[in-house]
């Protein structure tokens, strides 16, 4: 296993997981569906939707296999899938320079994801500090399927 953490500027209230070489187009990616889950899913690009438009810790963890979580400890688990043919992963906020971006060494293949955030309650105004955390799991598997675990939604304000 290896677990990578980064602080990456979440603009427009996102931050990508991409295959070195992909070519997939990220304004396509945010469907409707891709917003209710808060993941966006291209073949070799995952969009990670963030509760705020400011740097905001994300961590990236790559496994053998699937992570064993308890669901009570997150406030959103979306599953979701990537295929890495190059091997190596970029990291990134939506408006970083590309040739920048931080890059993760993975074998080449096809790869599940389990998208989860935590601390979605402690954000008041997007632009004060927090404690929200986003992380990414991937691990080798063929699954092509993207379904929402845990979702969060906000309470309401009186």
């Amino acid at each position: 296993m290896s677990k990578h953490q980064f602080r990456l500027f979440a603009d427009y209230f996102q931050c990508y997981l991409m295959d070195d070489s992909s070519k997939d187009d990220t304004s396509e990616i945010w469907t409707d569906e891709a917003l209710q889950r808060r993941l966006g899913i291209g073949g070799s690009t995952l969009a990670l939707g963030t509760l705020r438009n400011v740097d905001v810790d994300v961590v990236v963890e790559v496994l053998s296999e699937p992570p064993r979580i308890d669901e009570s400890e997150w406030d959103h688990i979306v599953t979701g899938y990537l295929s890495a043919p190059s091997g190596s992963l970029v990291v990134f906020g939506c408006t970083d320079y590309l040739p920048d971006a931080a890059r993760l060494s993975v074998a080449p293949g096809h790869y599940e994801a389990l998208y989860r955030c935590r601390g979605l309650d402690t954000i008041e105004v997007e632009w004060e500090d927090a404690d929200d955390l986003y992380v990414i799991s991937i691990w080798p598997g063929a699954s092509r399927e993207s379904k929402i675990i845990k979702e969060w939604m906000p309470t309401s304000v009186e």
